[in-house]
This record gives C-alpha cells, sequence and structure tokens, in this order.
C-alpha cells in the first residue's frame, strides 16, 4: 500500500555475487486501473578478481593460468596481484602491483606445472587500498597413464588359517594414483554392498547400466524386508537410488513400449524384458510404478514374441526368449502359450533358460517347477565345496558370449525359491563370491546386476553356518584389522573395508589373513593403479586395434552465408580459438557393444556445432554411425551397439588455455567383455596464447 505520495519501497540484500537482478513490479488501483514496470540492475563488487583455468589438468602438464582483474572504482587504482597454490609448482612471480585504469582490466598469467596427481587448490587476490576482492577455485589433476585393475578373492572355511596372497603391481607404477581396497565379510550378504557402491557409482547411463543399477537395488530393498536381521549403511538410500533409476527408465522408453540400449536406438528384446522384469520387482517390493508404461512393455514383448524375430529381421537366441517369456509371464495376465512352448524346449535348453522357465513356472504355482529344478540340480558342475553352470549365447555376429556367472546366478535364485533344502546352494554362492573378477564386483555391470539378483534369492533361505571366530587383516606385516564375529553377524549386511591410497600403496602388497573359530570369511581384495612410463605404448590384438591422430579443422561461410569444413592435416602452431579434429579409427574382429574412451588435453573443449554445422554422423563424411556420445570433462566417450569390424568415429575441439598438455592413451573395450581391449599411446599437445 502507497503513502500519501502514491509511492513505496521494498528493501532487500542481495547475494555477494556478480549478477544482473530483474525486478518487476506491478500495481492495481482499488478502482482496477493496472501499470507494471521492470528494471534491471547489475549488482557487483568495483574491484573483482576473476581465474581464466581449464576443467582439469593430466599430470606433467604446465599450463598459463590468467587472472583477470576489472577496476569500476572512479579513479585509477595501484592494485596488488597474486596468486597462491596447493598442489602444483608455481613458475612464475606469485604477486606482481600494477596500476588499473578506471573502469579498465589487467590481465596477469602465471605458468602452473602440475607435477602429481590429486586436488589443485588455487587462491587469486586484487588488493586495493579502498576496496579488494580474491577467488578461491579448484581443479583435479588426474594421472596421465592407463588406468589398470586387479582382483583377488578367497573365502577362509578352515576353524584355524592362516593364508597369505599378493597383489603386486607392475614396474613404476604412479606412485600416487594407486588405492588398495580390502573387504572382509563374514557373510554372503555383506559381500553384496561393495558390488551396490560400484553399480551406483557407474559413470555411464544407457538403459542396460541404468537398470543393472536400479535392480538390484530394488532386490536389496525386497531383501530388508524379507530378511529383518540384515542391515545396511544408512548412506545406502535405497528409495532415493530406486525413484532416481525408475524416472530415467521411462525417459528411455521407446514410442513402441519397449527399451533398446540407448534412448534413441532400435528396440531390443533383452532390454524390454529386462526393464519389465525390473519394474514389476519394483512393484512386489512396494514400490510406485508406472503401470500402463509396464503395459506398454509387456505390449512390445507380445508384439516381439508372436513375430519370433527382432524388429530388424534377425533372430531371437533362445536365452533371450526365454528370459523375455519369463518376464511376460511374470509381469501380469498371460495365457500361458509361450511358458508351455519353453517347457516343450526343457530338455535342450541350456541352464540359463532352464533356470527362467523353472521361476515363471514357480511363479505362476506350477508343480511342474520342481521337474525343471531337478534338472537344473543335474546340470551343475561342481566340487565338494562349489558349484556353478556353464552356458553361452549367440550373439548377433554368430560369437559365442559366455555367461556362466550370469546362468548360475539364475539358477541360484530359482533352486533357493523351488528346492530352499538343495545341497548345491551354499555351494552355488560361494563360486559366485569367489568368481568376483574385480576383488568386490563381477566382470561388468550387467554379471554385478544379475549376481546379486540370485543371491539375495538365496540369502532369504540360507542357514550359514553360525559363526564364531576371530579375524586378523595384516598390509605387508602390519596388522590393520582385528575382529570378533558372533552369531548375529551372519546376517549382517556390514563388511569390514579397508582402503589405502597414494603412498600408502607400495610396489609389493603382502595380504595376510588369520582366522580362528567356526564359521566363513570371504575375502576380496582389489588394487588400482595408473601406468607411469613417461610415454604409453600402445598395445592392441587381432580382435581389435584402435589409433588417434589429431588434424586441423577449419570453417568457411560463402558469400550466401552457408557454412562448410574441411580437414587438413595439423601442421604449424596451434593458438587459442583454433579448430582441431580428433580422429578414432578401430579395426578388429565383428563385435557388439564397444566403448571407447579418449583423455582429451586440459587446454580444449570439445564443440558438438560450429557455424550451424552439428558435427556428428548425420553430417555427410563426418562419421560413422555410433549408438551415443557423451562429452565429459577430461573425455570424450563413444559406444557402438554393432561394430562391424572396421570404423572412424571423429569429434572437434577448440583449443583454449595456451600451455604444454600430456594426452592419456585412449582405450577400446567390449563392455561385456572387457578383457578384449586396446589402447592408443599417449600424446602430447602445445597451444599458444592467441596473437
Amino acid at each position: 500500500v502507497t503513502g500519501g505520495d502514491g509511492k513505496a519501497t521494498v528493501s532487500f540484500k542481495l547475494p555477494d555475487n556478480l549478477t544482473t537482478w530483474r525486478a518487476t513490479a506491478r500495481a492495481v488501483t482499488g478502482d482496477t486501473r493496472v501499470g507494471s514496470a521492470v528494471e534491471k540492475t547489475i549488482s557487483r563488487k568495483d574491484v573483482i578478481m576473476r581465474l581464466e583455468m581449464p576443467r582439469f589438468l593430466t599430470q606433467g602438464d604446465t599450463v598459463t593460468i590468467s587472472g583477470v582483474v576489472h577496476n569500476f572504482l572512479k579513479s585509477d587504482k595501484s592494485t596488488k596481484i597474486s596468486l597462491d597454490l596447493n598442489g602444483a609448482q608455481l613458475l612464475d612471480s606469485p604477486a606482481e602491483t600494477v596500476t588499473i585504469r578506471q573502469n579498465g582490466e589487467h590481465r596477469v598469467d602465471w605458468r602452473v606445472q602440475a607435477s602429481q596427481v590429486g586436488k589443485l587448490t588455487l587462491l587469486a587476490k586484487a588488493l586495493t587500498d579502498t576496496e579488494s576482492d580474491a577467488v578461491e577455485m579448484t581443479m583435479e589433476i588426474v594421472p596421465h597413464g592407463l588406468k589398470e585393475t586387479a582382483g583377488n578373492t578367497t573365502t577362509v572355511t578352515q576353524n584355524d588359517a592362516d593364508q597369505t596372497f599378493s597383489l603386486d603391481l607392475p614396474r613404476n607404477p604412479d606412485s600416487q594414483a594407486r588405492k588398495l581396497r580390502i573387504e572382509a565379510s563374514p557373510s554372503i550378504a555383506a559381500t553384496l554392498f561393495g558390488a551396490l557402491d560400484y553399480l551406483t557409482s557407474y559413470p555411464y547411463g544407457c538403459t542396460e547400466q541404468t537398470m543393472s543399477s536400479f535392480l538390484p537395488n530394488v532386490v536389496v530393498a525386497q531383501a530388508l524386508k524379507d530378511v529383518p536381521t540384515a542391515k545396511i549403511r544408512a548412506s545406502n538410500d535405497l528409495d532415493k537410488k530406486v525413484q532416481k533409476g525408475m524416472d530415467r527408465l521411462y525417459a528411455y522408453q521407446h514410442d513402441d513400449g519397449g527399451w533398446g540400449w540407448w534412448k534413441d536406438d532400435k528396440t531390443d528384446p533383452f532390454m524390454t524384458a529386462y526393464v519389465v522384469d525390473g519394474l514389476t520387482m519394483a512393484s512386489g517390493a512396494g514400490y510406485q510404478i508406472d503401470v500402463g508404461r509396464r503395459e506398454q512393455g509387456r505390449q512390445k514383448l507380445l508384439a516381439l514374441l508372436n513375430a519370433g524375430k527382432r524388429d530388424d529381421g534377425n533372430p531371437i537366441d533362445d536365452e533371450t526368449r526365454a528370459y523375455m517369456i519369463y518376464a511376460f509371464t511374470e509381469s501380469g495376465e498371460s495365457d500361458g502359450h509361450y511358458l508351455e512352448e519353453l517347457y516343450g524346449k526343457r530338455g535342450s535348453l541350456g541352464p540359463y533358460g532352464r533356470a527362467l522357465l523353472a521361476l515363471a513356472l514357480h511363479q505362476r504355482k506350477d508343480g511342474r517347477a520342481r521337474e525343471v529344478a531337478n534338472l537344473i540340480a543335474g546340470a551343475a558342475q561342481q566340487d565338494e565345496f562349489e558349484a556353478h553352470w556353464q552356458t553361452a549365447r549367440v550373439n548377433d555376429y554368430g560369437r559365442d558370449i559366455y555367461l556362466d556367472a550370469e546362468a548360475t546366478s539364475l539358477s541360484l535364485k530359482a533352486l533357493s525359491q523351488i528346492d530352499p533344502g538343495n545341497a548345491l546352494l551354499p555351494r552355488a554362492a560361494r563360486w559366485l563370491v569367489k568368481n568376483r573378477r574385480n576383488g568386490h564386483y563381477w566382470l561388468s555391470t550387467k554379471e554385478t546386476a544379475f549376481a546379486i539378483y540370485g543371491l539375495t534369492d538365496y540369502l532369504k533361505v540360507s542357514h550359514e553356518l553360525s559363526p564364531d571366530y576371530t579375524f586378523e587383516v595384516y598390509l605387508n606385516g602390519a596388522q590393520v584389522a582385528l575382529q570378533h564375529v558372533g552369531g548375529g553377524d551372519a546376517t549382517n549386511a556390514q563388511a569390514l573395508v579397508i582402503t589405502k591410497k597414494g603412498g600408502e600403496v607400495s610396489g609389493t602388497n603382502q595380504i595376510r589373513i588369520v582366522k580362528h573359530g567356526h564359521g566363513a570369511l570371504y575375502v576380496s581384495t582389489a588394487v588400482e593403479y595408473f601406468t607411469a612410463e613417461e610415454s604409453v605404448a600402445a598395445q592392441s590384438s587381432p580382435a581389435l586395434k584402435i589409433t588417434r591422430e589429431y588434424l586441423r579443422l577449419r570453417v568457411s561461410e560463402n558469400e550466401n552465408g552457408k557454412s562448410s569444413w574441411k580437414i587438413e592435416p595439423l601442421s604449424g602452431e596451434l593458438r587459442s580459438g583454433d579448430l582441431i579434429v580428433v580422429r578414432l579409427h578401430l579395426e578388429g574382429s565383428r563385435a557388439q557393444y564397444l566403448m571407447i574412451e579418449d583423455p582429451i588435453p586440459a587446454g580444449a573443449e570439445q564443440v558438438a556445432q560450429v557455424s550451424g554445422i552439428y558435427l556428428n554422423y548425420n553430417t555427410g563424411e563426418w562419421c560413422d554411425w555410433y549408438s551415443n556420445r557423451e562429452f565429459r570433462d577430461n573425455r570424450t566417450v563413444i559406444f557402438d551397439n554393432y561394430f562391424s569390424g572396421k570404423a572412424t568415429f571423429q569429434y572437434a575441439m577448440r583449443v583454449e588455455v595456451p600451455g604444454e598438455f600430456k594426452i592419456a592413451p585412449a582405450r577400446v573395450e567390449l563392455m561385456y567383455q572387457p578383457t578384449v581391449q586396446a589402447n592408443t599411446g599417449s600424446d602430447r599437445m602445445r597451444i599458444l596464447d592467441k596473437k
């Protein structure tokens, strides 16, 4: 309400940051006359200090970091400009005093050398006798070598045991970029949560990876209800993770109701079954799902089952078809026609498909589930301590993809539900836990998810020997853990995790486990490290090879404003603002689900569009087709669902920050057979300031 003069005033404080604020005022009188006005004002200090720097640095880089000081005071000002840093070496004088003109600015350049991996903190100041400013920024210094992982797992069951094993690093690994993880679990339940952490922190998110994170959270949430004594850390916010995964899956659903491996590719039978199964399990665990979306997925499954082939005309393998029938039967009404078809093939099905048949029959309370469970038990590869099932799926290129861990997980799940007293159960669970290829997780995201899928059902019916033992863990002769495990710990999902980093991890790591008392102790160890050679050599095999080259990109416009581009050899100087092309050429055997990670120089930024030209596979002769491309702060990632044996991928970058930069090798691997991989050599790039 205004005063008698028709004016009103509102006061408020603005935050301490450089911002343009917009104020909108609207007025209305008692007799409904109205008016409005908009005004803008800039909130700023009269002296502003800012830093120009890259998003990250690679170990060994020498970079020029610029400080720019703005003087908006009403007179020229003598200004002391300084830079303090922690985590790298400053090669120039840290401070200088200059006079900056009124409404002027001044740039100071500092050369910084990143000699070690870790966090770099920079504090820049601009001080005058009236007003001053300072800014603190941080960035990561990443290793310049190749990342490698080595793991080991063992189960200690003897009453008095003393086991020693080593995790040795190769010659001259990076001394700072090392991480050793030792996990000692009193129960199989406790082994699952390291794998959950791996899945939820996996940096990429196709439909499979989203499902492989979402589904284990669902089954563990259900297990917590079914096994009241099971506990997890409070930081594992399962409900939040499940909802986040569900939202992403809805966004990835195709117009035909199905799911592919990516948001915009073709619908895939396995992925559609995987998501329908996951949504059904989420509903059973008490989560609110969008039933309409699941029904659309079911209808797409039915259409694919009726067609008997994929949308592209390729056949559907028996294991995938079994999963489709299981997911369709489990998720809603079905006349049982396809389940009968699957039952008719029970004698010729592999363990993967046979386990899904048993689960589907059991879900419908069909007594024949017991018959199929007996077939499953009879096909196990076993000894007195372990059991597993061997199976392989033929991919679209006719190659066998081995699914032993997934087949064992599904068989374990089926026997746990149908024949919970079967003596194979603890043996199969031990085999799964022992075969974690990477210490605390399995070979891939999908294999890890399926292992959790099967082990969680086993936990509901298992009666692990009530433990009563004390164990000690020694690292290179020094005791790092001493703990007693009692009866209540068998169902407790808390594992003892010991982590060592950097200089705490030596080149030779001797791990000793001492145990006294009865019960099982599950131990996993893993070490991550980066190679530290000055120049990393390229590595390849006949199955996979990758090469990388850098070229110059020139973009021009004709008199009509139409843009065009051409690629030239990279010769002469590179200066801030220049455009370059990264070309990645792949050769090898035909394969599915390939991933390329290509680190970029710290002084450059990827660009998707230049002068109105969107530089992707839709631009003529720019790049071969890929399933998905992601630009991250320090790398470009390219995914290809179907690799024909030869492909060239390329993308553009703008070089921006002057300096001498190291470039880590590009790596390519098969996502579900990561032992098939190759890498380029490392590179260097020199960027000069713009003339």
